[in-house]
């Protein structure tokens, strides 16, 4: 297997406008280049950020202008950049502005691609259960839903995909739990992803203090959210080895603000 590198961010809610309820929305630019400039150090291939890119609810123009001010600081990596929607993105403009504002040739709000012998997926989570797409007059948070279309689309890309090992990236939670930050019929959405007979680990965002699980050999990790706190800076690093999947968590308030690392899976 041939190593790479590639980061992870989530939550940056980036906005100019005051904080509250403890998201520091100004400051997120600030940290975002930080992560990037670790991202930069570390050679990552290509960098995801898990959702909820901006934070304008209902303000589509301010929400733009967020969006053209955020962009050029994750390009600043040098790598491709993929991202997931989040439902903060979809409260702030409508899905075909906020695809388009982002620059980076986003055709699809879900899709898959492949790195050096992995498959990566994004899905999108951001729909209502009449499989709307949120939007600013339609966007509750803690009621997303990952329709039949998509799941379609996942059980075939699954199949077609050569690649043992899998990356799902999504926005909202697909943990097995009774909590509002989780995907509605993520039942569903896990029953495909255990029926594949692939080795899969997905990323998410959504609950902003960071979470983790296993379910059925599938391991559930959840990014904490880059908006919160006036200094608080969390990014992931993962890196394909010769060996094995490797995490390494950098936190600036835990272990001294080293990075922690942990081996995800090791190869048959």
């Amino acid at each position: 297997m041939e190593s790479f590198k590639f980061g992870l961010i989530a939550d940056t809610q980036f906005a100019d406008r005051p904080k509250s309820i403890g998201r520091y929305y100004r400051n997120a630019l600030v940290k975002t280049r930080k992560a990037v400039d670790a991202f930069l150090r570390e050679k990552v291939e290509f960098c995801v950020h898990l959702g909820d890119v901006i934070d304008w609810p209902n303000q589509p123009e301010k929400a733009l202008e967020a969006l053209n001010q955020f962009i050029p600081v994750m390009k600043g990596v040098g790598a491709p950049v993929h991202y997931v929607i989040g439902n903060h993105d979809l409260a702030s403009v409508r899905v075909d502005l906020f695809t388009a504002g982002l620059q980076e040739g986003m055709k699809d709000t879900w899709y898959s691609f492949d790195h050096k012998g992995m498959h990566f997926i994004i899905l999108d989570c951001n729909f209502d259960n009449n499989s709307e797409w949120y939007c600013p007059e339609n966007s509750e948070w803690d009621k997303c839903y990952i329709p039949l279309i998509e799941q379609q689309w996942l059980e075939k890309d699954l199949a077609a995909t050569q690649s043992p090992y899998v990356f799902v990236f999504v926005h909202a939670l697909l943990d097995d739990m009774d909590n509002p930050h989780v995907i509605r019929n993520a039942g569903d959405v896990r029953r495909i992803l255990e029926q594949s007979g692939k080795h899969i680990i997905v990323f998410q965002g959504h609950m902003h203090s960071g979470h983790e699980s296993e379910k059925n050999g599938i391991g559930y990790h959840t990014m904490k959210a880059i908006v919160d706190g006036r200094t608080h800076l969390c990014y992931w690093i993962v890196e394909v080895t010769g060996d094995g999947i490797y995490l390494d968590r950098y936190d600036n308030q835990v272990n001294h603000g080293k990075a922690k690392r942990e081996c995800m899976f090791h190869y048959d």
